[in-house]
C-alpha cells in the first residue's frame, strides 16, 4: 500500500491502511506500506528507514521540497518498489504516487488497486490543490485503463467515479472506513465525567477546522442551555485552523457558555480517546463537509448515541432504518447542520437513554468490521491476481 501518511499521523486515510494492512498480515500475507516521514501537517515524525510493526512493513521515504496540499513525489518510491517485487500495489488518494505507479506497472509487473478517498466529499483545502484536481481526474479517466481496479466506500463515491467517466466494470464498492474487530469488545478504564466533574457529557473529537463545524455545536450549546443545570460540550482535537479557533473561543465567551463548553487542543492518545467516547452520553459530530467519519463508527461500535449533520455518506454509512418504529431511531440522530436541530436532538437523545439499547447499537456497524471488509478486498478484488490456494 501506497499513502503519503500513515500512523502514528492521525487521519482517516492512515487509520483504513493501518487496520487493513494489519489485518492483511494477521493472515500471512506479506503487507508493505510505503509512505512519508511526516504526519498530515507535513511535521516529521520518522527518520527514513524501514520497520516492522504488527506484522506490517512500513517504508519511510523522505517528501520531496514541493507539496501541493496533502500530497508530494516521494524520493526512491521506485526502487522501493523494486525492492519489494510486489504481486499488487494498493494505492491510496489522487496524489503522484498513483500516476507514478500508473507508469512503472508494466516494468515492475504488479496490478494497480486505486482507492481514492472521494477527495471532493472530503474537501479539498489547498488552492493550488483545487487548480489541479481537474487536472489530474482527467488524466486518470484517460489512462484508467493502466488500474486493475477502483475502490469505492460507498454508492454516492461510486456515482461520482462513474460521472467522472470511470469505467463502472472497474469499480468495487468496500464499505470502509473500518473497525477494528477488537473494539466491539472494548472496556474502558476511566469515565470522561469524573474527569469534568459533570453528570452529562457530549463529546465531539475531531481536528478543529471550520469544515468540522465544531461553532454548530457550541451554538446548540446555548440552547441546552436552557433546558440542562449540568452539562459539558468537551471538544478534542489539534487545531489545523488557528483563526476558526479564535472564532470557536470567542463564540464560547459571547455566548456565555465558559463553564460549559471545554477545549482541549491536542490529539488524544488512542485509548483517552476510545475511553471519553465510550463513557460520553453522547458523540456528537456536526461538520459542514465530510465524507466517512470513523468516528462516527467508532462510537456505535462502543455502544455510545450519537447525533450527526447529515452530510456527505454519513446516513449510508450508518445505514439506519428510518421506521419510527426503530426504538435505536431514538439514539441515533442524522440532522441538518442547523444549531436548533442539533441541540434538539441531543435533547431527545438524553430523555432515552437506555443501556440495554445501547448494546444495540454494534449491530449497526457490524459490515464494518475489518475482518469482513479485508474478506471482500482479498476476496473480490486481490483474489483476481492472487493465486487460488493464496485467496
Amino acid at each position: 500500500m501506497i499513502s503519503p501518511f500513515y500512523k502514528p499521523s492521525i487521519g482517516g486515510v492512515e487509520y483504513i491502511v493501518y487496520h487493513t494492512a494489519r489485518e492483511l498480515a494477521k493472515r500471512g500475507y506479506e503487507a508493505h506500506v510505503i509512505t512519508t516521514t511526516c504526519d498530515n501537517r507535513w511535521k516529521k515524525i520518522a527518520e527514513p528507514g524501514t520497520t516492522i510493526r504488527e506484522g506490517v512493513i512500513a517504508h519511510r521515504l523522505e517528501p520531496s521540497f514541493t507539496k501541493i496540499g496533502y500530497a508530494t513525489i516521494m524520493k526512491d518510491l521506485k526502487e522501493t518498489l523494486k525492492k519489494i517485487k510486489p504481486n499488487i500495489v494498493h494505492c491510496h488518494n489522487l496524489h503522484p504516487h498513483l500516476f507514478q505507479a500508473m507508469k512503472w506497472k508494466d516494468e515492475l509487473k504488479y496490478k494497480l488497486v486505486a482507492q481514492l478517498h472521494f477527495p471532493v466529499a472530503t474537501g479539498i483545502d489547498h488552492l493550488s490543490a483545487k487548480l489541479l484536481y481537474r487536472f489530474a481526474m482527467r488524466e486518470l479517466v484517460q489512462n484508467q485503463h493502466r488500474i486493475d481496479a477502483f475502490i469505492a466506500h460507498t454508492n454516492i463515491e461510486k456515482q461520482w467515479l462513474v460521472s467522472e467517466g470511470i469505467e463502472e466494470s472497474r469499480i468495487h464498492i468496500i464499505r470502509y472506513p473500518c473497525i477494528p474487530d477488537e473494539l466491539f469488545n472494548y472496556k474502558p478504564t476511566s469515565d470522561i465525567h469524573d474527569k469534568l466533574g459533570t453528570d452529562i457529557v457530549i463529546t465531539y473529537i475531531s481536528r478543529i477546522h471550520p469544515r468540522k463545524g465544531q461553532h454548530l455545536l457550541i451554538e446548540a450549546s446555548k440552547y441546552l442551555k436552557e433546558e440542562l443545570k449540568d452539562f459539558k460540550i468537551y471538544i478534542a482535537g489539534p487545531p489545523s485552523d488557528h483563526k476558526y479557533l479564535q472564532k470557536l473561543r470567542k463564540l464560547v465567551e459571547e455566548l456565555d457558555l465558559e463553564k460549559h463548553v471545554m477545549l482541549d487542543l491536542r490529539a488524544l492518545l488512542e485509548q483517552e480517546k476510545l475511553d471519553t467516547i465510550a463513557t460520553s452520553d453522547i458523540f456528537a459530530f456536526t461538520p459542514i463537509l465530510d465524507y466517512t467519519p470513523i468516528t462516527i463508527l467508532e462510537a456505535l461500535a462502543l455502544g455510545t448515541p450519537i447525533v450527526t449533520t447529515s452530510v456527505g455518506a454519513i446516513l449510508e454509512l450508518i445505514r439506519i432504518s428510518l421506521d419510527q418504529h426503530n426504538a435505536l431511531n431514538k439514539l441515533i440522530h442524522v440532522v441538518p447542520p442547523w444549531s436548533q436541530e442539533i441541540a434538539k436532538s441531543i435533547l431527545l437523545t438524553l430523555a432515552f437513554l437506555n443501556n440495554s439499547l445501547r448494546d444495540r447499537l454494534q449491530r449497526l456497524v457490524y459490515p464494518h468490521r475489518i475482518s469482513i471488509l479485508v474478506d471482500m478486498l482479498v476476496h473480490n478484488v486481490y483474489g483476481k491476481y492472487l493465486r487460488v490456494n493464496e485467496v
